[in-house]
Order: C-alpha cells, then sequence, then structure tokens
C-alpha cells in the first residue's frame, strides 16, 4: 500500500494544468474533480490525504464520546418480513445522564408491536440485539480503565460470541476498509489493500455537505462488471471537513451472499460538533441478514440524537 501511495503521489505531481481528472495505475484509478485538481496545485496533498481515509479515527472518537455525554436520542426500530409487511418494532425516546464518568439512561414512552420478545423480556432479533447492546445503557455504567490498542477498538482476541460480534460491527462502522475478523469475508473488507483495489474506482471531490459544510468528499464504489462475490464493500462515501479533516459523515453499502451467511446492508451516518467534540447526529440503517442459526432479519432503524451537554 506503501508502494501504491508513493505511485499516486508521483502521479500527482505531474498533473499538467490542462483539463485531466484522472490518475492511472495499474490496479486502480484516482478521479479528481477541477476543484480538488486546483487545491492540488495549491498545495493539498493526496497522498496524505488518502492515508488519512485508511487511518482517520474521527468518527470512533465521536461514537466514544456520547459515553461521556447527557444527550436525548429517538430510535426507531422495525422488523419485517418477506413480504415488507411490518412484523415487530420498538419506537422510544432515551434520556442519558452522564457526569462525564459514569452514566445512566431513562427510556421515554417506548411503543412495542409485535413479536418483539421472546419470553422474560429477552430481545428476539439478532440486529435488534446488536442496536440495543450498542446503544442502550441498563443501569449506572462507568468507563473502565481498560487500555484499548493502537488501533482504536478493543482487541477481540479474549472476545467470544455477541461481544466478538459487536467488536467486529464497530470496525466496518468505525474503519470500513480495513480488515475484519470474519469467516470468508475478512480480506474483502481491505479495499486498500492491492488485491482488492483493483475492483473499484475511487475519486476525490470537492462538496458542500447539507448546504452548510465545505468538505473534501472520497468515494470508493465497485467497478461496473465486477463479480458480485469478489467484495463485500460495494460503495463507500465518507465527508471530510475541509477546515479540520475531521470525518462528518459516511454513506456505505455492504454485501454478501454465501453459503454460510447473507448480507445486504446500507448504513447513512452523520456527525455534528458540539464544543470541541465531534458527535454523532443521526443513523440510518436499512439492511438484512440470514446468519446460521437465526432465522432471516429485515430491518430498518434510524436513530437521531440531540440535546447535547
Amino acid at each position: 500500500m506503501k508502494y501504491i501511495c508513493f505511485i499516486l503521489f508521483i502521479c500527482l505531481t505531474q498533473i499538467s494544468f490542462g483539463q485531466k481528472d484522472t490518475i492511472e495505475f495499474s490496479t486502480f484509478s484516482i478521479e479528481l474533480d477541477s476543484l480538488v485538481v486546483t487545491a492540488t496545485r495549491k498545495g493539498f496533498n493526496a497522498e496524505d490525504f488518502i492515508k488519512m481515509v485508511q487511518e482517520d479515527e474521527s468518527f470512533y472518537k465521536a461514537f466514544r464520546n456520547i459515553r461521556t455525554m447527557t444527550y436525548t436520542s429517538d430510535n426507531d426500530l422495525k422488523m419485517f418480513s418477506k413480504k415488507g409487511k411490518i412484523k415487530a418494532s420498538l419506537n422510544n425516546t432515551i434520556q442519558q445522564t452522564s457526569d462525564g464518568r459514569c452514566r445512566t439512561m431513562k427510556i421515554i414512552n417506548p411503543i412495542i408491536s409485535g413479536k418483539y420478545y421472546k419470553r422474560k423480556k429477552k430481545i428476539r432479533f439478532y440486529t435488534a440485539k446488536m442496536h440495543d447492546r450498542l446503544f442502550f445503557t441498563y443501569g449506572k455504567v462507568c468507563e473502565s480503565e481498560r487500555v484499548e490498542n493502537q488501533e482504536g477498538y478493543d482487541d477481540s482476541k479474549n472476545l467470544t460470541g455477541m461481544s466478538k460480534h459487536i467488536n467486529e460491527l464497530k470496525k466496518l462502522i468505525f474503519y470500513p476498509g480495513r480488515k475484519a475478523d470474519v469467516p470468508f469475508i475478512g480480506k474483502k473488507t481491505a479495499i486498500f489493500e492491492e488485491k482488492m483495489a483493483k475492483y473499484y474506482n475511487f475519486s476525490i471531490s470537492s462538496k458542500i455537505y447539507k448546504s452548510e459544510i465545505d468538505c473534501y468528499v472520497f468515494l470508493a464504489k465497485v467497478k461496473e462488471g465486477t463479480k458480485r462475490d469478489k467484495t463485500v464493500i460495494k460503495y463507500m462515501e465518507t465527508f471530510f471537513d475541509k477546515k479540520t479533516f475531521q470525518v462528518i459523515a459516511r454513506n456505505y453499502h455492504l454485501a454478501h451472499s454465501g453459503t454460510m451467511f447473507d448480507f445486504d446492508v446500507k448504513m447513512d451516518i452523520s456527525l455534528k460538533t458540539i464544543g470541541e467534540k465531534y458527535v454523532p447526529e443521526l443513523i440510518s440503517y436499512d439492511g438484512q441478514w440470514d446468519v446460521p442459526f437465526h432465522k432471516p432479519e429485515i430491518s430498518k432503524f434510524n436513530i437521531s440524537f440531540y440535546d447535547y451537554e
């Protein structure tokens, strides 16, 4: 990958002042729009930008920040049948209170429909369990003194069951493009490595996000004609604030079909600033899973975060 980035840098330094806006490589291409080409001439370093896309941890830190903040969020989760009918749902508002280290959560106006729970209030659906584990707190929870590794997520060597699934899901959410420890597909998520990069078109463009924030946008999209089983990340779009180079939004599509499991998931996530901290603002999920020992699931959920303190 370092070799690829070096070649990218060399090519960028040789861009003429004509209209060329695509840089070709032996395995992939980087397309630049006219504004980015202009920025490159003025000192924008695309080599550093690509490295930042790979190593950025601001998305992860934004979700870490909510562990130590007071906020309110609205949750709307729906489970669907194969015919598209709602068979179970959860709708509520949660209010988290935090003193900066320990937090508690209050659930307001919970509305449950269908067979959302099994006996003893155990959640029936795998997707709903993941949602609950990631975003809900029960009782008083204090930040542990555990040390995380340099990559920013928990070391999965000591994790099993749901905890390990959660950890690997975090990698796909916070660090899409890195290898995940998932059988049969883990290597396919490493889209910046040469073996996978050949299946993608990469581009850097300049866009205004939500009519407010001037951004650089990095897009990775599977090339037309690529066989479905060759890739897992079908589309990934990441918005970087030009002033801070912080990630403020990411949209992506993950899909895989195999003998062990199938999934097709689309997620849109946006962040905002509270003081000097980045925090989640909106999360939209639309996906279906078919994994061993569980019935196939089709679900959608939306979470909005607000009233941060």
